[in-house]
């Protein structure tokens, strides 16, 4: 079952706040989980930005409240966070460790949501002192594509909590404070951290040490007061998020190798966007030889589309790389939300494009198609009506190209008795995350893949 998302629900319902929004807004009710409410700013045009703010040990006052109010003239949605009231609640947290992530990411969706956000914007989380150190500490803890970026002025080194963060990173424990290092590997988000002339020194050295071994972090003097050079920092960040580098147009990541195969393949992620299972998969199917188009379902259908426009997008897709690669043979994989969607976006393909599509892999399946990310649907709750069922979809395709992949613990999954219909259904120890063994997972798709494609000859 899909337990995950089903127990995040009912963490973060337990705390329902109302929230009067800058301008016109009409008052809205955000679930903030651990995150103190009572500072959640919306600006009345479009969205540029969503900033996470965190107080220094002084707490929300008047001066961030200025600030948060010029950065919501600019179009950021902004969530404030008084540091004390947050750090008692991570403090009182129940869990082993805690993980406040989930909290963040849950409260920008709704927060974006409410604020009318056409695309979604990657939450930043920034502060001064000992928000600053907060803040690099969630990057501690953070997996890859969830945050848009930290910035840090004057961080204290490590943070005043006694339980200890959900990481895997290094813990030194000083004076009270636990100073975390980063995760090893690539950072899982920017990081930028400015000192001023009043930085202390044990943070100057802590970020030092951080640089040494992940040297993408950004670090420079300021000579601004702390909370204004901050405010600058994230100004230029709102001045430049207009701007787009997709491909395409388009929410994507290519992932380029020399083809192998005579194929390529594009993955429709989860609702969580390109990450974890859907990034890994991607990667191992690279070093395999199958260059990748990667399609974050969270920035795509942050908007409702239509079933055509979605199809044609994909055909779009298929013609720019199918050229670019010089391949004749398309893989279309999805996760979850992407696999859902997939058979009926595949129905409205072209004759010609159907003809390319030798494999379509569908991991985690449901009986629901969505064509627009929900909030509720996100937390695993019962959003609105749905636009189809999968399993109907899939009976008006070629059984023999249909891969469907499932977790042998989910008891719901649709794909055992699609094999009635010829459709290969494989069954992978674990849940809706398949144990997390993502190589495995690859294996079994371009293993089916290699069969498929020798039986052309």
């Amino acid at each position: 079952m899909r337990t995950w998302k089903f127990l995040a629900a009912i963490s973060l319902l337990a705390s329902l706040l109302p929230i009067t929004a800058v301008g016109q807004q009409p008052q809205q009710t955000f679930d903030t989980g651990m995150i103190p409410g009572g500072h959640i700013l919306l600006p009345d045009g479009e969205l540029r930005a969503n900033v996470f703010l965190i107080s220094d040990a002084g707490g929300w006052g008047a001066l961030e409240q200025e600030k948060a109010e010029a950065l919501v003239a600019k179009g950021a949605a902004i969530v404030g966070i008084d540091f004390p009231s947050y750090l008692r609640a991570l403090q009182s947290d129940a869990g082993s460790c805690v993980y406040m992530i989930s909290d963040v990411e849950a409260l920008a969706h709704q927060v974006q949501r409410a604020a009318g956000a056409t695309s979604y914007k990657p939450p930043i989380i920034a502060g001064v002192g000992e928000g600053a150190a907060l803040a690099l500490a969630m990057i501690s803890q953070s997996p890859a594509a969830t945050i848009g970026e930290a910035v840090a002025v004057d961080p204290q080194a490590g943070i005043p909590l006694d339980k200890v963060l959900c990481t895997p990173a290094s813990k030194t424990r000083s004076d009270g404070r636990t100073i975390y290092g980063f995760v090893d590997g690539s950072l899982p988000a920017a990081v930028t951290v400015r000192f001023s002339r009043a930085a202390p020194l044990a943070g100057r050295d802590h970020v030092r040490q951080l640089a040494q071994t992940h040297p993408a972090i950004d670090l420079n003097d300021a000579d601004a007061a702390p909370m204004d050079a901050l405010a600058q920092i994230l100004a230029d960040r709102i001045d430049v998020s207009s701007g787009s580098d997709d491909p395409l147009g388009l929410p994507i990541t290519v992932l380029e190798t020399k083809p192998t195969m005579d194929a390529m393949a594009i993955i429709y992620s989860g609702d969580g966007g390109w990450r974890d299972l859907d990034k890994q998969v991607g990667g191992a199917l690279q070093g395999m030889g199958i260059p990748v188009i990667g399609v974050d379902s969270l920035r795509y259908f942050w908007s409702e589309r239509k079933p055509q426009e979605t199809a044609d997008d994909l055909a779009r897709i298929i013609e720019a790389y199918r050229k670019e690669w010089n391949v004749r043979h398309v893989l279309l994989a999805g996760y979850s939300f992407g696999a859902d969607l997939l058979p009926a976006t595949y129905n409205l393909l072209s004759d010609e494009d159907k003809a390319r599509v030798r494999q379509l892999t569908l991991m985690a399946l449901s009986r629901r198609v969505d064509y627009e990310i929900s909030v509720e649907g996100w937390l695993g709750l019962a959003g609105g009506a749905s636009t189809g069922d999968p399993v109907a979809d899939i009976e008006k395709i070629d059984p023999r190209i249909v891969q469907c992949i499932y977790g042998r613990d989910e008891d719901d999954d649709p794909c055992p008795a699609l094999t009635r219909r010829g459709v290969e259904a494989i069954g992978i120890d674990g849940g809706h995350h398949f144990d997390g063994d993502y190589e495995a997972l690859a294996q079994r798709i371009i293993g089916s893949l290699k069969t498929r494609l020798a039986s052309l000859k």
